[in-house]
C-alpha cells in the first residue's frame, strides 16, 4: 500500500508500526530521533492511543503510524495514527468525552480514541457512544468524484458551497425538512458532509469517491 500524506502541505517522512512508536511515549518520555528529526513523544494523543488503538464508536483499529512534517521551517514532525478501511487510510484522533466546549478537562481520563469520521460526527456534542453508533448506523452515502466535483444525486458542484447546496436540496426532498431548519457543513478533507437538524443531532453523509466512466 502506498502511503501518502492525508493533509495538504504535509510530507510523509517515515512509516512505522505501532511497536516502533507507542512504547517510547508517555507524559515523561524523552524526545526520540526518527529519520534525523527529534520527535516530541509526550503528546496526549499518543497516551490516548496507548489506552486503546480502537475507535470507541465504529471499532476500526489504528495499525500504522506516519511520521509527517507540516510545511513551514518552524514546524516539527509528529506521528499520526491511521487505520485502513476499503483501501483508504483513516486518521485516528483523540476525543474529549466531555467536550472542551462543555468545560471538559484536557486530561487523559476524559479522552477516548475515535476515528476522524466518528469524531467529525460527534463534533462538540455530548453524545453517548450508544447514540453515536445509532447515528453512524443510519449514515447516508453520497457518491461523488472529488476532483471533478461530480455529484450524481442531482447535479454538479466544484466547491464546498456547491456541494452543500446539492446536499441541502436532497435533505429537503428526502427528509421533508424545512430548508431553514438545518445547517450543512462540508469537510472534504475528512470526506464528510455534516447535516445538523433542528434538534442539533447530526445526520452525516460520507463522501465516497468513485471513478467516472
Amino acid at each position: 500500500m502506498k502511503y501518502e500524506a492525508r493533509q495538504r502541505g504535509y510530507k510523509v517522512l517515515r512509516v512505522c508500526s505501532v511497536e516502533d512508536v507507542l512504547p517510547f511515549t508517555g507524559p515523561n518520555a524523552a524526545n526520540k530521533l526518527y529519520n534525523g528529526h527529534m520527535v516530541k513523544m509526550t503528546s496526549l494523543r499518543y497516551q490516548c492511543f496507548t489506552k486503546s488503538l480502537e475507535c470507541a464508536c465504529c471499532g476500526i483499529v489504528g495499525e500504522v503510524f506516519l511520521l509527517e512534517l507540516p510545511s513551514g521551517d518552524i514546524c516539527r514532525p509528529h506521528f499520526n495514527l491511521y487505520a485502513k478501511r476499503e483501501g483508504e487510510l483513516i486518521q485516528m484522533t483523540k476525543d474529549h468525552i466531555n467536550p472542551k466546549s462543555n468545560q471538559g478537562p484536557d486530561h487523559i481520563n476524559n479522552m477516548q480514541t475515535l476515528c476522524c469520521q466518528c469524531n467529525e460526527l460527534k463534533g462538540s456534542h455530548t453524545l453517548k457512544l450508544r447514540r453515536l453508533r445509532e447515528i453512524q448506523d443510519g449514515v447516508q452515502t453520497v457518491y461523488m468524484v472529488l476532483y471533478h466535483g461530480y455529484l450524481p444525486m442531482d447535479g454538479f458542484a466544484t466547491s464546498d458551497k456547491g456541494i452543500a447546496e446539492i446536499v441541502r436540496r436532497h435533505v429537503v426532498k428526502e427528509y421533508q425538512w424545512d430548508e431553514n431548519s438545518f445547517v450543512v457543513r462540508v469537510s472534504i478533507r475528512q470526506k464528510l458532509v455534516r447535516v445538523h437538524n433542528k434538534i442539533g443531532e447530526p445526520v452525516v453523509f460520507i463522501i465516497k469517491p468513485i471513478r467516472r466512466i
